[in-house]
């Protein structure tokens, strides 16, 4: 039976005595180790990587507020000058300036070398109340905030001082505008007695660096094609305006959680101001109804294991044949001489 079992071996032992070992075997055998090593790290390396599997489907669950984060420097508009608004197509109208609760948006102000003033944030005064009755929205106006308002907007604008804004905003799942822009300040225009010998500001350079830009929480390798966009105005004053399309998107890690947040496609117009208008930027904003998922799988393990075998193999078997190769040039030469 012991006899019978041994004919199977495809690896016959030589006798010792028959074996020779050579330096230039020796080479390539380390050749050989050298190779195999490095082609075994590449697929462990592979093995490892992120590897997304996109789907893309008509989205029929309901989800929770859209959450907007932004990070935009204006180097030319001071904070007290900067007015923040959201509109949408539900009849959304909030603003820095009228107690927004969905709004927490913070403002830093910045010197005219755009060095960073203290530590403390800039606190827009809550000069307005927006008050829904049902059929209609009436604004309250806080004069003595509406007047520290102007008062800032003065001293800053003095300075030539620019701002800082970063934070996030819940909106509801419809289209609409981040429309953000110099603070009108309508109390005094209806009212310009109230003024005496202040003024309003007139700012036109609405020069920006949007440093981050993005609907929800981030997952790995996402790209917002915002981010570290840079627009300088030069002589004319402009408006600018960013159309994006927002997907849906679920994101799965190799664990299974799910993190669920958006991305988007951006299409730019700027537009010359006209006279009599204030500067500002516009981002319009649309939700598509198709949502992607994005799945982290990993090879399977037997998939790894037969591509191991397959590169470590490859590698001793191509040494060997080398080294045949190379002792019989090495006899060659031997014989030569």
């Amino acid at each position: 039976m012991k006899f019978k079992l041994a004919s199977l071996s495809a690896y016959v032992k030589p006798e010792a005595h028959l074996v020779q070992q050579t330096i230039h075997g020796a080479l390539v055998t380390l050749c050989g180790i050298l190779l195999a090593t490095v082609l075994f790290v590449h697929e462990m390396g592979s093995f490892y990587r992120e590897h997304h599997v996109t789907q893309m489907s008509v989205d029929m669950a309901r989800r929770h507020a859209l959450t907007i984060n932004i990070v935009i420097t204006f180097p030319s508009v001071p904070c007290a000058v900067l007015s923040i608004d959201v509109l949408d197509i539900s009849g959304t109208a909030e603003n820095d300036a009228s107690y927004a609760h969905h709004m927490h948006i913070h403002k830093m102000r910045l010197d005219a070398a755009g060095k960073q003033i203290g530590r403390v944030e800039y606190h827009t005064p809550q000069s307005q109340q927006i008050m829904d009755t049902g059929s209609e929205q009436l604004v309250s106006v806080n004069i003595q905030e509406a007047m520290q308002h102007l008062v800032d907007m003065e001293d800053e604008s003095d300075h030539h001082e620019g701002c800082h804004v970063y934070g996030s905003m819940d909106v509801k799942r419809v289209a609409g505008r981040l429309h953000i822009s110099i603070h009108q300040n309508m109390v005094f225009q209806m009212l310009p007695q109230l003024l005496g010998s202040h003024h309003i500001p007139k700012i036109l350079n609405m020069t920006h660096s949007i440093k981050h830009l993005s609907f929800g929480p981030i997952y790995p390798g996402q790209l917002n094609p915002l981010d570290g966009y840079v627009h300088t105005v030069k002589k004319e004053p402009y408006s600018f305006k960013y159309f994006l399309k927002i997907v849906p998107t679920e994101y799965y890690n190799r664990l299974g959680h799910v993190t669920e947040t958006h991305q988007y496609s951006v299409t730019e117009y700027t537009q010359t101001l006209e006279p009599g208008y204030a500067p500002s930027l516009d981002i319009h904003y649309d939700l598509s109804p198709i949502v992607m998922t994005i799945n982290e799988r990993p090879p399977s393990l037997l998939h790894f294991l037969v591509r191991i075998c397959a590169v470590v193999g490859g590698a001793f078997a191509i040494t060997r044949m080398t080294d045949r190769w190379v002792d019989w040039f090495v006899r060659l030469v031997t014989k030569q001489k």
